[in-house]
């Protein structure tokens, strides 16, 4: 394998990496907290409320 595609490899692993390490930070943002607890009770709701 020539020295191109080992780089290659390398910088792609290196942008999934970040991208990965990007999506966890967004999730994990505190002003994102709301959101995720009205999901959280989603399922416990009584479904007699109409939309």
């Amino acid at each position: 394998m020539s020295p191109f595609w080992g780089h290659l490899a390398g910088v792609i692993t290196v942008i999934l990496m970040l991208t990965f390490i990007g999506i966890w930070i967004w999730v994990w943002n505190a002003r994102h907290k709301p959101k995720y607890d009205a999901l959280a009770r989603l399922p416990m709701a009584d479904g007699s409320e109409s939309p």
